[in-house]
């Protein structure tokens, strides 16, 4: 069976929508899933303090250990309005989102802000992470 070039046409603009939605979703879900492990990760590092600070705890160390806890607590926080921020965009319906084909230009630089904003909420943790786990070492 031939089809014409109108048909295919039509039918590649009527997919690209559903695509792009899907594209949209794929990276809400994956941003989900890292704020959920950087905030059970964010968890065991303040039960690992805590677990510290019963273990005959050199005072000395105090400070840096409340510089850690303080940056974890900041973590939480830019988690939480990262989240807020994926779960607006997710709960936005299709035709708010997608019109004529295109993304509308409002959710296209919101997921644009959202991919800067994750890339440097990842990169934050990977270094709090590493400086713990480093300090530990140290003083164990």
């Amino acid at each position: 069976m031939k089809y014409s070039l109108a048909s295919k046409n039509e039918t590649t603009t009527a997919a690209l929508p559903a695509m792009k939605l899907k594209q949209l979703q794929y990276e809400l879900d994956t941003w989900k899933r890292l704020l959920d492990f950087i905030n059970e990760e964010n968890i065991l590092f303040k039960i690992r303090i805590s677990d510290l600070l019963k273990d005959n705890f050199d005072r000395i160390l105090l400070e840096e250990v409340d510089g850690f806890q303080n940056r974890f607590i900041r973590q939480d926080e830019i988690t939480s309005l990262l989240r807020n921020e994926i779960a607006e965009l997710d709960k936005l319906p299709e035709v708010k989102i997608i019109r004529e084909g295109m993304i509308i230009k409002a959710v296209d630089n919101k997921m644009k802000y959202l991919r800067r904003s994750m890339k440097m909420a990842e990169n934050r943790f990977t270094v709090i992470r590493k400086d713990f786990n480093h300090f530990l070492l140290q003083i164990l």
